[in-house]
């Protein structure tokens, strides 16, 4: 599995012989580089809409290219479009030929201890857990977590804690570009517990 990092919680994950998908394209990602620079991809997973993880005009030209895209109904409404295919958690379904779990999370709580809207997270190929701005991972289980390291109530212990409680062997931190934070940090402070692998914007590993 190869996995490349664009800024926040934007993915790009292959299988290879299998598939590629693009997870979570949002406006750091859009600020900061061209939509073809991602691309080519076979499909496409959405979290949740917030747009750190939704940008919706990237999202509207990758439909509008004909790119398969998953996400929960809220993302749907808030898109305006009937061309996705709408999960929720539980399903299992297969994307470009890998296996994909949805699973609902609870969005981490706002500044202010509102919560977030409806989120995904999503298990590939039985592998990896993208958790979107989930934190709360009880009973799950993966070999390699995309760890949010940051948020509006997220702190490196948070982080260290949700790559505790499913196990991973591997880690690569996300969302840290919105609410800064140092994954250079976070990965000397927590290496006793996973391989923590700091990926630069556009920079891929291999597991």
């Amino acid at each position: 599995m190869k996995v490349t990092k664009y800024p926040q919680s934007c993915l790009v994950v292959e299988v290879p012989g299998t598939g590629r998908l693009l997870i979570d394209p949002g406006f750091p990602a859009s600020d900061r580089h061209e939509l073809d620079e991602l691309l080519p991809v076979d499909a496409v997973l959405i979290t949740h809409q917030h747009p750190d993880h939704l940008d919706r005009d990237w999202a509207s030209q990758l439909l509008d290219r004909g790119l398969p895209m998953v996400a929960n109904a809220d993302v749907a409404q808030a898109l305006g479009r009937d061309d996705l295919r709408i999960v929720a958690g539980g399903d299992r379904i297969e994307v470009a030929g890998i296996p994909v779990e949805a699973f609902d999370l609870p969005h981490m709580p706002m500044v202010d201890g509102a919560p977030g809207p409806p989120n995904l997270g999503f298990l590939l190929d039985d592998r990896l857990l993208h958790p979107g701005d989930g934190a709360e991972l009880h009973a799950l289980r993966a070999e390699i977590l995309a760890v949010p390291i940051a948020g509006p109530s997220c702190s490196y212990r948070d982080a260290y804690v949700m790559i505790e409680t499913v196990g991973a062997a591997a880690a690569v931190p996300i969302h840290f570009d919105v609410f800064p934070a140092d994954p250079e940090l976070f990965a000397d402070k927590a290496g006793d517990v996973a391989d923590i692998r700091v990926l630069a914007p556009g920079e891929s590993t291999t597991f």
